[in-house]
């Protein structure tokens, strides 16, 4: 990893650190302010925009952010996919707000008001949509610091909002969806104002010429985005309509924190997708295998780590943070405290795959996952006196097709990539990774119950637990250092560095 990338994700993962720490903090007051069926009702109908998102974005914006990052393009190129988005925006809002049916909106977001429908639909387009595209343009100028600036303050602007509105008893779904929307669009509005872009276009950057650009690039992933809203849309829809808000609000919990746990790939994702894109533009496919075992195997360990650590803790966690209501999740927690794992590998296999323009393998192997999830989830939800028997489990099925699936089809993208590549696929790790780390929380967990003073504080055996658990996961690595993608001497190179000093021995 070279200097200026390892500047920015080190910048960026502090970043993401502080946002997802304010964020945390503030999902869990919304869910504690709303109590878990208001909270569930909120998050289904951000759910379902968000996975509007895919119908609608049909691959465009990692077109536009592969394309940015490829080379530098004119104030032209923007201005062709900034109207795009506008189409995006105009359509479904005019849709929802005047044109659906009483009938319409009664199926889809069960009996819920138009105008918090609409609401919910700026919020989220605001959120996943404009703000995705405008960070997507400043990591492809390298702003990386002033990208994760503005998106900090802007979470913790959310927070003093959530926080005055608890204090004030304004809270509410309303005042919650209009804050968002008018907070991500402020944030981006930061970003536009650094961003520079050549003022002369060249003579490919004509209506025409980026059509056929962007079709090129998309059109193999038309049947895969609108395969994905499906996926995404049945998931939420199946689980509302089969066993309600509160089973949503326990499944959007236990999202939330897998989120925090994924903090690492969401810091390094764009300088990864950027730095991908720019080498095999290149040629520099040395570059490219390098970076992917080195990123993708750091992440794993990152990931598990965490996972091993706070998985035993799930119930006990849930009853500090939001009460007694949420500690029904309990087993959903923990199930999704698995899911970022492979979560990692996933994210960066698709970046891989889309920066490198292997596009179509997307496709077919997305659309394979995608199509089987639909069924599993339908099976897992539905009650047995549904005309199709299901089993009726709930968030917990939910989370449990969750993990099962992707741990499938990330391995399945791995294995596409090594062949591809000409790499060896080495699933070695992942199975010495994951028996080492997961074993290595369970043993501190009940090390650090096993002490009378500790059992009885929470917050004590939690601490207790993460020392244990960070040295026995310090000696794994020490005793296997290609879990991290390096040499034990890269490794301890890499310490050294950090710490500013000199290694003085760095053999194998």
């Amino acid at each position: 990893m070279t200097t200026s990338i390892r500047s920015r994700f080190t910048f960026s993962f502090g970043a993401n650190m502080l946002k997802a720490l304010i964020g945390f903090l503030t999902g869990m007051l919304v869910a504690r302010g709303l109590g878990p069926d208001q909270y569930g009702k909120m998050m289904f109908l951000l759910a379902t925009f968000t996975a509007l998102r895919q119908l609608l974005d049909v691959g465009s914006s990692t077109a536009f952010f592969t394309f940015l990052s490829q080379r530098p393009r004119s104030k032209r190129f923007v201005a062709w996919f900034s109207a795009w988005l506008a189409v995006q925006f105009l359509v479904p809002l005019l849709a929802v707000g005047l044109l659906f049916p009483a009938a319409w909106m009664e199926l889809i977001w069960k009996g819920e008001q138009r105008f918090l429908v609409v609401l919910a639909f700026v919020a989220a387009y605001m959120q996943s949509t404009v703000w995705t595209v405008a960070m997507q343009m400043g990591e492809s100028q390298r702003l990386t610091r002033w990208v994760q600036g503005v998106g900090a303050a802007t979470t913790f602007l959310h927070l003093l909002v959530i926080a005055v509105a608890w204090w004030q008893e304004w809270l509410g779904i309303h005042l919650i969806l209009a804050a968002i929307a008018i907070e991500w669009a402020l944030a981006t509005w930061l970003i536009l104002t650094r961003l520079r872009f050549t003022a002369q276009p060249d003579e490919e950057e004509s209506f025409r010429g980026v059509l056929k650009e962007f079709a090129h690039y998309c059109l193999p992933l038309v049947p895969y985005s609108w395969l994905g809203f499906a996926y995404d849309f049945a998931d939420r829809w199946l689980l509302q309509t089969y066993s309600g808000s509160v089973q949503q609000a326990y499944y959007a919990v236990a999202l939330q924190f897998g989120a925090v746990m994924a903090i690492a790939t969401s810091s390094i994702l764009n300088v990864f997708w950027k730095e991908i894109a720019e080498a095999h533009q290149q040629g520099d496919h040395e570059r490219v295998a390098t970076l992917y075992r080195r990123v993708s195997r750091g992440l794993f360990l990152v990931a598990t780590s965490m996972a091993g650590y706070l998985l035993p803790w799930s119930g006990d966690i849930l009853r500090l943070t939001l009460g007694p209501a949420y500690v029904g999740g309990a087993m959903v927690l923990a199930i999704m405290f698995v899911y970022p794992i492979h979560q990692s590998l996933g994210q960066l296999g698709a970046a891989m795959l889309y920066a490198t323009g292997r596009v179509r393998a997307q496709v077919v192997l997305g659309m394979l996952t995608m199509a089987s999830s639909i069924v599993v989830t339908y099976f897992v939800l539905a009650p047995a006196d549904a005309p199709i028997s299901g089993f009726g489990l709930g968030s917990v099925g939910l989370a449990g097709k969750m993990v099962v699936l992707q741990f499938l089809a990330v391995n399945a993208v791995a294995f596409y990539l090594a062949r591809s590549m000409r790499i060896s696929f080495d699933w070695t790790y992942q199975l010495i990774c994951g028996l080492g780390c997961l074993g290595s929380g369970w043993l501190a967990y009940a090390i650090s119950n096993g002490f009378q003073f500790v059992s009885a504080q929470v917050w004590l055996g939690l601490l207790m637990s993460a020392i244990l658990h960070a040295l026995m996961v310090l000696a794994l690595v020490w005793l296997v250092p290609s879990l991290t993608g390096l040499s034990r001497g890269e490794l301890l190179a890499a310490v050294h560095g950090l710490v500013g000093t000199k290694p003085i021995h760095a053999g194998r």
